[in-house]
C-alpha cells in the first residue's frame, strides 16, 4: 500500500503528502519557515519529496496545472436554493485561495458562487454547524475562523488560535458556543493530534495517540462528543482513533479497512462516512468504538478528495475532487453512493480544490 511522507515547516502551514510504500516519515527543512514539499516520483515509480514551496494535503503530483473541464458532469438549465432561500448552500475552500466561496444549495446548472467571505490563509477542511455557521481551520495562520453561514455571506464571528498545531481540520454542533475538535496535521511536539477549543477560552487540551503520526481528518459526534480522527501511524498505516467525549488518550478503531487517510463526517443514523485521498473511495462504517463494521463500500469517486461533507438530511453527499478542480456531488441513502452532478463555475485546479462543507451539517 502507498504510505503518505509529510514534512511541517515553524508555524507555517499544515502539510501533508502522498509518497511510496517504505514507510512514512517527518522531516523539517533547514532554516526555513513555511517551505513545503513538492513531490517527484523516482525510477520505482514512488513519490519522492523535495524542498521546494508549502505543501498541502493534496499531493502535487495529482494537481493539474491548469483549469480543468468538467468531467461527467450532468448539467440542468437552472440551480436552486441561492441566498436567502432557507434552504443552506455549498461553501468551497480552494488551498491557494483567498476567500471561501458560496453556492446554491443544489447546483445543477453550474452556477458562479453568489458571493464570496474570508480572507482566509490555505483553508484545507471546511465544516459547518447545525446553525449553519462555517468553521475554517486556517493552515497560514495556525487558526480556526468562525463565519456567519447558511443564508448570509461572510460575517466574521470570531478567531481562535490553534496553540497546539497546525489545523486542517474541524468539527463541532455549535461552533459559537459549544466545544470544537480541531485536527492538526502534526502538533508542535511532533506528532498529529487533536485540539478541543472554544471560541470564548481558545484550545485548551491536545489529544495525542502513538498511531496517529500524521492527522488529515476529525468529526465530532453530537450528543456523546465523541470524536473520531483519521490519520496514518508513523509506518504510513491509516488509522482511525476514538476519543471517548473527545478526552483522554482514544483507542485506535478495529476493522477499518481504508488504505489512506481522509475527510470524515456522520450521517443522520450515525454511521461514519469515511473518504480514502489516495485510492479515491468512500466507505461508511458504524460503530468505530472502537470496533468498526463495514456498512458499505468502498464506492469509487469520480475523482480523489481529502474532504467532503453531508448536507442536513444526509441525503447528498458533496466531495471537493482536487483531481478534476471540481466539487462532486452524490446521491446518498443509508450509505449507499450514487453519482448526481458536480460543478466547477469559478474554482481553479491548479489552486486545489480541498474544502467543501454544506451550510448547516448533517443532522446526526
Amino acid at each position: 500500500m502507498r504510505s503518505v511522507p509529510a514534512a511541517i515547516g515553524a508555524i507555517a502551514t499544515a502539510a501533508l503528502l502522498a509518497a511510496c510504500s517504505g514507510g512514512l516519515t517527518s522531516t523539517t527543512p533547514s532554516a526555513d519557515t513555511g517551505v513545503g514539499s513538492a513531490i517527484t516520483r523516482d525510477a520505482q515509480g514512488h513519490l519522492a519529496p523535495h524542498w521546494s514551496r508549502r505543501a498541502t494535503l493534496i499531493p502535487d503530483s495529482m494537481r493539474p496545472n491548469h483549469k480543468m473541464p468538467l468531467h461527467g458532469v450532468s448539467l440542468a438549465k437552472k440551480g436552486g436554493g441561492g441566498a436567502g432561500s432557507g434552504v443552506g448552500s455549498f461553501f468551497v475552500g480552494e488551498l491557494l485561495g483567498t476567500e471561501l466561496l458560496k453556492y446554491a444549495h443544489r447546483n445543477t446548472g453550474n452556477a458562479p458562487p453568489a458571493c464570496t467571505i474570508g480572507a482566509v490563509n490555505l483553508p484545507q477542511g471546511i465544516s459547518s454547524d447545525d446553525q449553519g455557521d462555517i468553521i475554517e481551520p486556517d493552515g497560514g495562520t495556525a487558526t480556526i475562523q468562525i463565519f456567519k453561514g447558511l443564508d448570509d455571506c461572510g460575517a466574521s464571528l470570531g478567531t481562535i488560535s490553534d496553540t497546539f498545531g497546525q489545523p486542517v481540520d474541524a468539527s463541532t454542533a455549535n461552533a459559537v458556543n459549544g466545544k470544537i475538535a480541531v485536527a492538526n496535521v502534526f502538533d508542535f511536539f511532533g506528532a498529529g493530534s487533536i485540539s478541543v477549543c472554544t471560541l470564548s477560552g481558545g484550545c485548551s487540551a491536545n489529544l495525542t495517540n502513538p498511531n496517529m503520526f500524521a492527522v488529515s481528518s476529525v468529526v465530532m459526534r453530537k450528543g456523546s462528543g465523541d470524536c473520531w480522527a483519521s490519520a496514518v501511524d508513523s509506518s504510513g498505516n491509516p488509522t482511525l482513533t476514538w476519543f471517548q467525549g473527545c478526552t483522554g488518550s482514544g483507542q485506535t478503531a478495529t476493522g477499518y479497512q481504508n488504505g489512506s487517510f481522509g475527510g470524515l463526517d456522520i450521517d443522520n443514523k450515525g454511521n461514519i462516512v469515511s473518504l480514502d485521498s489516495i485510492f479515491g473511495t468512500a466507505t461508511v462504517y458504524s460503530g468505530c468504538n472502537p470496533a468498526c463494521t463495514v456498512v458499505s463500500g468502498p464506492y469509487t469517486l469520480q475523482g480523489n478528495a481529502v474532504f467532503g461533507h453531508l448536507n442536513k438530511q444526509a441525503m447528498t453527499f458533496a466531495a471537493a475532487d482536487f483531481i478534476n478542480g471540481q466539487i462532486d456531488v452524490y446521491k446518498y441513502h443509508q450509505g449507499t453512493f450514487g453519482y448526481w452532478y458536480s460543478f466547477n463555475n469559478g474554482l481553479t485546479a491548479f489552486n486545489g480544490v480541498e474544502g467543501v462543507t454544506y451550510s448547516p451539517r448533517s443532522r446526526q
